[in-house]
């Protein structure tokens, strides 16, 4: 039991513990198939290792430093039978692939990191019901317990978890449930704040910095694939990049509000919601997507940290994000409305084919204070005016606080408006 014990923990930093979560997927007849909370790994090929070797050396070096900690730390959490179970499941997978793949890895200070992060900060992992008018379970997911005041804990998961739901619970390690209130969404993002009050301790994870974010760091997975049987499954992988965008409105163009972080750890349904972990402990992203067909693996992604945490703070204050700026004007598209403008007795310059013809400006938008009704915006931070449906499409990359330049043209003159500071869109 001792050998299997240590052995199982360096494979698990090497291939992922188990993986598990609920089904939500995009619009059916797509070859590739973006779906939300769920992936799968894959292995590179390079040598062939002997394992019977490998097992054993890996044995003598580890075994002195790590049993002790590891018994100790695991069977507190884990039955005999699921840690049987967890080891042959391993094994059988390092079995089938170390012919393919190389092992180069520190095994000793992999496996105890793997181990500190996912006995510290795995328990903040939580589960996420969704039930509907008439209390019945239409959804499930994970979520992410990440602020405590007094007795009210904070939990961030996916919209698309909470989406179309009467009423939600948190649902933890011992099967027990709390009633929780919906704070607010933010649809464009794909990000929901949940709340319960309870006298009980329980564990909060603490934001990292997603932004320095590197490729090839190694990360953890942690949500509840496929439902509560594999509650707080853990998989492990790297990032395999950043800011990775998608047509989440299915326009036909990529949203550029959410840099995705693009990963290999094994995610599926039930993991929406879920803590992406460093291997300092830290959150860095929710898990959101996977990319599934039969010509792709190992293509899940992330919402990043530094965006979830700003939209969460938004959450708590406002009860919805402010994230998604606006320019604040009224316009018609030169490109498309000419006639209609020249109807209304506007002249447009010769030579002006494309751009925002400004009839108001909103008092306190962005645009208050530079832009004036009249204008003929030709360019908005780096993006020239062609038509306002590439315009939509591109000014979705930038963010509340963003500081940008608009060109416009006004009384026979282009002029350069400095230092515009993005604000919240107004709805």
């Amino acid at each position: 039991m001792k050998k299997r014990l240590v052995v199982l923990f360096l494979l698990l930093s090497i291939f992922g513990l188990t993986g598990c979560s609920f089904f939500f997927s995009t619009a059916p007849g797509t070859t590739d198939t973006t779906t939300f909370l769920t992936s799968s790994t894959t292995t590179t090929t390079t040598t062939t290792i002997d394992t019977d070797q490998m097992v054993s050396e890996i044995y003598a070096m580890i075994y002195a430093d790590l049993y002790d900690q590891v018994r100790a730390e695991v069977i507190q959490n884990l039955t005999e039978e699921r840690f049987n179970e967890i080891y042959d499941q391993v094994l059988a997978d390092l079995y089938s692939k170390i012919d393919q793949g190389e092992l180069s890895v520190d095994a000793q200070s992999l496996a105890q990191t793997v181990l500190a992060v996912v006995a510290s900060e795995a328990s903040a992992v939580i589960g996420v019901s969704n039930y509907d008018a008439s209390d019945s379970l239409q959804a499930i997911g994970s979520g992410v317990i990440y602020k405590h005041v007094d007795n009210m804990y904070y939990v961030v998961t996916n919209n698309h978890v909470v989406e179309d739901g009467s009423s939600y619970k948190i649902h933890f390690a011992d099967d027990s449930e709390i009633a929780a209130t919906l704070l607010g969404t933010d649809a464009t993002a794909d990000i929901a704040v949940l709340s319960f009050v309870s006298g009980n301790s329980y564990k909060v994870a603490s934001f990292g910095d997603s932004d320095s974010l590197q490729v090839g760091s190694v990360v953890l997975a942690v949500g509840n694939p496929n439902g509560y049987d594999y509650f707080n499954s853990v998989t492990m992988g790297i990032v395999s990049g950043t800011r990775r965008y998608f047509d989440v409105d299915n326009d036909n163009v990529k949203d550029m509000f959410v840099g995705y972080i693009q990963h290999d750890a094994s995610i599926n349904a039930g993991n929406s919601g879920g803590a992406f972990f460093n291997l300092q402990g830290e959150v860095i992203g929710i898990n959101v997507i996977k990319i599934a067909s039969t010509e792709i693996e190992g293509m899940g992604f992330a919402i990043p940290s530094s965006l979830v945490a700003a939209i969460c703070s938004d959450i708590e204050i406002y009860g919805y994000s402010n994230q998604v700026p606006g320019v604040g004007i009224t316009f018609n598209d030169i490109s498309t409305d000419m006639a209609r403008l020249t109807a209304e007795g506007i002249t447009i310059p010769e030579g002006i084919t494309a751009g925002f013809y400004v009839h108001e400006v909103t008092p306190g938008s962005s645009a208050d204070g530079y832009v004036l009704p009249g204008d003929i915006i030709l360019q908005i931070g780096d993006i020239v005016i062609t038509n306002l449906y590439n315009f939509s499409a591109e000014f979705s990359k930038y963010h509340v606080g963003d500081v940008i330049d608009i060109v416009v043209y006004r009384n026979g003159a282009t002029l350069t408006l400095s230092d515009i500071v993005l604000k919240p869109k107004v709805n």
